[in-house]
């Protein structure tokens, strides 16, 4: 009688135990996938937010229609918020020159997605430097990326192109106008806003030495 009653207790012990560990399992497998739930919509919603605030000219928001978007096809799609760049400028530089679409620049740049439950800042995808704020860098050891204006995403090469040097952004570009709908960077999800800090560092015109210091 004793072996019975212990073999049930050993039963109802491992049943347990089993029962613990599929709810731990399917509380981690819906806490991984509620990082991106409704990612498409929580997107559009922030874009969504600041460009009212750029309609109105709330807080130093400004647009710029990206530039592969007709005049015309936005006198048509006048609610399309995703035709645009958004920037805010943090410190205007003394620069007078903008790149164009031809040259090669040098950026101080930190690119992150919208906040999520792990991220509430947002995921950072991409920076070169490594203080807490884009204003704080330490120009002596913070080597600036070198780009092409041109093999940038659209919205970012947009915003480029309307900024002097010295001019510290904030920009939010949005999937449309970034990686789309099917991203090839592993570490953007589909649908996602690209939000960046950017210093335009130094311009090079066609065939001008492009080399640092």
């Amino acid at each position: 009688m004793k072996s019975k009653q212990i073999l049930r207790l050993l039963s109802l012990f491992i049943m347990h135990c089993a029962l613990c560990i599929a709810i731990v399992s399917c509380s981690k497998d819906e806490e991984e996938a509620g990082e991106y739930d409704n990612w498409q919509a929580r997107n559009q919603a922030y874009v969504d937010s600041i460009a009212n605030l750029a309609k109105q000219g709330l807080n130093g928001w400004t647009r710029a229609r990206v530039y592969y978007y007709s005049q015309s096809y936005a006198d048509i799609h006048p609610n399309d918020n995703n035709i645009y760049v958004y920037t805010q400028t943090l410190t205007p530089g003394a620069g007078t020159v903008r790149p164009i679409y031809s040259d090669t620049v040098r950026v101080q740049y930190r690119g992150r997605l919208i906040p999520s439950k792990s991220y509430p800042y947002g995921n950072i995808f991409g920076q070169s430097f490594w203080e807490d704020k884009i204003e704080d860098i330490n120009e002596a050891t913070a080597v600036p990326t070198l780009l092409a204006v041109d093999e940038n995403v659209p919205g970012f090469c947009q915003a480029l192109q309307n900024m002097v040097v010295g001019d510290i952004v904030h920009m939010v570009i949005p999937y449309a106008v970034g990686y789309g709908s099917n991203s090839s960077v592993s570490s953007i999800p589909n649908y996602s806003t690209l939000i960046f800090d950017v210093k335009l560092v130094k311009l090079y015109k066609r065939g001008e030495d492009k080399t640092w210091r």
